[in-house]
Formats: structure tokens, C-alpha cells, sequence
């Protein structure tokens, strides 16, 4: 046991406590030393769970890093993961398709499709299970979409995608590699397949104005055809920002579905609340169940210089926990910030809670998954004003992770 500073204790995100309650823990770190300490996944790091001190390491990627990766294992700087120009660079090649003219384009379809997924529900009702038949299937298809990534096979991507999040923080990092190259393999079929239309078009050299026109429209094509820093993506790059994409679009989304239904319904007075007036309390019943219940605990960051943080003298390379969750309920950042509330304001809960990170590494899908669940919002409120909880809910596998993975519900009609 690496001997610790005076004030910090060990901490140990796998404990039962910790994994029952994580925020009564994140409570007694703050009220004691917000800073901790654990070696319990493998790679020993910091853990860090104030809000000025989080929010403060996210905005200062030339102390706090993200180039060797957002877990506790040292990982290779690429892509989504590298720092300065080539970050900023990599993520704009990806970022158009998420932007607000691109979001109001896809909004129709998702629509179309979360109707759908409800008039199934339905139909198998009264008492359905809100993770599998609508939480679940409704972001992999969009997200799906986005890469370009056609027919039954987002039922495989979706599996994967929680096996990564599972095992990449520490729980196994040999089932990690192993679903990884799984990943790799079915990522470089779509990839090579793109490469065979090029050779077929007679086009020897990827452009951007393939995409659409030569190419399907969609990120595989992108990950082919831009051009990123004067040249080409390579093969792990292409791959990793698939990755990257596929992990990020589906499971935070999945987890906001069915944490703010869990919320809602487990005090009538709030369901019936948003019912009541549904433009004006969907949008702050969105943002205060990602405050709440942050889908995401923590990320990680690698320290590149000597830091202080809370009191505490780190050296470099070291890896920090930025506990996103433990932040989000911290008492000097929110008022009452164990109590659901919706009379807060919602663009102050926006621009405030750190759900989906900040700074230059901040999610570039929030906008999409805000505009998913408010499109899923609107249709339970109309077509669902009479559902109840039908049974206790399960959480999401994983310290990491903070959502339902079961949350039988009974619909009402």
C-alpha cells in the first residue's frame, strides 16, 4: 500500500458500499478530505470528488491530460484521446453530423423510430421492462445510423459497447482486449468494404466529396475520407473513433432514459408535475436527472507536470478519477443537491453539472442525447400519462456506470 498523505484515505470504487450507495460515499469524502486514493483496479490513482476541484482539472488539459486515455490504464494518445491540434482536429472530422443543423435533421427519424419502439411496448403491455424494449434498442439505432452500420447488427454493438465500458475500467483487461480486437474485426469489415467501392469507382485516393456521393453518408465514410492534419486517418485511428462514437452515443443515453423515468415515477407528484406542463419541466427534468444521476460516474486524466489539488502534492503520470457524479451532488456547488428538484433552472443545470465532462474533451454527442430523450419524453407524456413503477429497477453493471438496467414499469393503458 503506497503510503498516503496525511488526510487521505484509501478508496475503493468496487467496494459493496460504494457500489450500493456511491453517493453516500461521495458525501463523506466531501465532508472529510475530497481527495482519495485506490489501488483496487489494477493501476493505482487519485480520486477526486469536489466540484471546483473536477471542473478545474477538466479545464487544464496541459496539467490533466487525455492522452493516455480516459480509464485507469495507460493507453496510447489517439484520436479522441490526444491533446491540443490533433484533438481538436480529430474531433471536427466527426463533429458536423452532431451539430445543431444536423441534430434537427436527424430529429424526424428518431421520432418516427421512438414511436415505433412505443407502439411495440404497448402492444406486449400492461408491464414491460422500459431498459429492454425502449431504453435500450432506441439510441444503438440512432447511433447505428450515424456510422452507417445497417440491419440486426446493432444487437452485437450493443453488447459490446457495455462489455467495453465494463472491463475498460479495471473489472478485466483481458476480457477488454479480447472484446476490443472483436470490436477491431467487425469495424474493419465496414472499413475495408468502403475502400472495395473506392477500387470499384476507379478513385485511387479518398476524398471528402466521396462521402455522399461515392460513399454512404455516414462516419465509416468520414473515417475514410477526411483529411486529418495533411493526411489520412490510419487503420487504429479509424478504429478508435468508431469505438469512440459507438460507446458514447448509446449507453449515456440509455442510462438518461431510464434513470429519469425511475425518478419521475418513484414520486407520482413529479410525473404528474411534467404532465402538467410538459415544455416547461421536460428540459429541467432532463438536466436535473443528469446532475442527479450522472449516467457516467468518472473519467479519468493523467497528470503531465506536478499538480496540488485539494491541498494534496501530486507528481506526473499519475492518474486522476475526476468523479463527475461525486461533483454533480457536491453542497458547495448545489443547493440541496440530494433532492430531485424541478424548480431549478434549466440552463443554469446546463451550463453547471458536469454529466457529459467539460472543456475541450466535454462530449460532443450531449446535444444528440438531449435531443433523443426529449423527442421520448414527449411521446410518454402524451401516450403514458398513466405508468407506474411495476417493481423494484437494477443498476447498470459496473462502479462506472450509474443507470437501470432493469426498471419494469406498468404502462397504464
Amino acid at each position: 500500500m503506497t503510503d498516503l498523505p496525511p488526510g487521505v484515505l484509501p478508496y475503493d470504487p468496487m467496494a459493496k458500499e460504494v457500489i450500493d450507495d456511491p453517493f453516500a460515499e461521495y458525501r463523506r469524502r466531501q465532508s472529510g478530505c475530497p481527495i482519495g486514493h485506490s489501488e483496487t483496479l489494477g493501476m493505482p490513482f487519485w480520486a477526486l470528488f469536489g466540484y471546483d476541484d473536477v471542473r478545474s482539472a477538466m479545464l487544464d488539459p496541459k496539467a490533466f491530460s487525455s492522452r493516455y486515455g480516459p480509464t485507469p490504464v495507460f493507453q496510447k494518445s489517439i484520436g479522441f484521446f490526444a491533446d491540443g491540434k490533433e484533438h481538436t482536429h480529430f474531433r471536427a472530422i466527426f463533429r458536423k453530423r452532431l451539430s445543431p443543423e444536423g441534430i434537427a435533421a436527424l430529429q424526424p427519424r428518431v421520432a418516427e423510430l421512438a414511436r415505433r419502439l412505443l407502439d411495440d411496448m404497448i402492444a406486449k403491455g400492461p408491464v414491460v421492462d422500459l431498459h429492454d424494449d425502449f431504453a435500450l434498442p432506441l439510441p444503438v439505432h440512432v447511433i447505428s445510423w450515424l456510422l452507417g452500420i445497417q440491419g440486426d447488427d446493432f444487437v452485437t454493438l450493443k453488447h459490446w459497447s457495455d462489455e467495453l465500458m465494463e472491463n475498460a475500467f479495471g473489472k478485466s483487461n483481458e476480457r477488454f482486449l479480447k472484446v476490443y480486437a472483436g470490436i477491431c474485426a467487425f469495424f474493419d469489415q465496414h472499413l475495408d468494404a468502403r475502400y472495395d467501392m473506392l477500387t470499384a469507382a476507379g478513385i485511387e485516393e479518398a476524398l471528402p466529396e466521396h462521402v455522399g456521393s461515392v460513399l454512404p453518408d455516414d462516419w465509416i465514410s468520414d473515417a475514410v475520407c477526411a483529411d486529418y492534419l495533411g493526411r489520412k486517418l490510419n487503420r487504429d485511428e479509424q478504429r478508435m473513433a468508431l469505438m469512440g462514437l459507438l460507446v458514447g452515443g448509446n449507453e449515456t443515453t440509455t442510462s438518461l432514459i431510464t434513470n429519469l423515468m425511475w425518478r419521475l415515477l418513484e414520486e407520482p407528484s413529479r410525473w404528474e408535475q411534467v404532465r402538467s406542463d410538459p415544455d416547461r419541466f421536460i428540459p429541467v427534468a432532463i438536466e436535473e436527472s443528469l446532475r442527479f444521476d450522472s449516467p457516467a460516474q468518472a473519467m479519468f486524466r493523467t497528470t503531465l507536470c506536478p499538480v496540488e489539488v485539494a491541498g494534496v502534492e501530486i507528481g506526473p503520470k499519475q492518474k486522476l478519477m475526476l468523479n463527475f457524479a461525486a461533483a454533480n451532488r457536491d453542497p458547495a456547488a448545489f443547493d440541496d443537491p440530494d433532492s430531485f428538484r424541478l424548480d431549478r433552472d434549466a440552463r443554469d443545470l446546463s451550463r453547471r453539472h458536469l454529466a457529459f465532462g467539460g472543456g475541450p474533451h466535454g462530449c460532443p454527442g450531449a446535444p444528440l442525447s438531449r435531443m433523443e430523450v426529449a423527442v421520448v419524453m414527449q411521446l410518454f407524456v402524451k401516450h403514458l400519462p398513466a405508468a407506474t413503477l411495476a417493481g423494484p429497477s437494477e443498476r447498470s453493471v459496473g462502479y462506472n456506470m450509474w443507470g437501470r438496467s432493469s426498471l419494469p414499469i406498468n404502462l397504464g393503458c
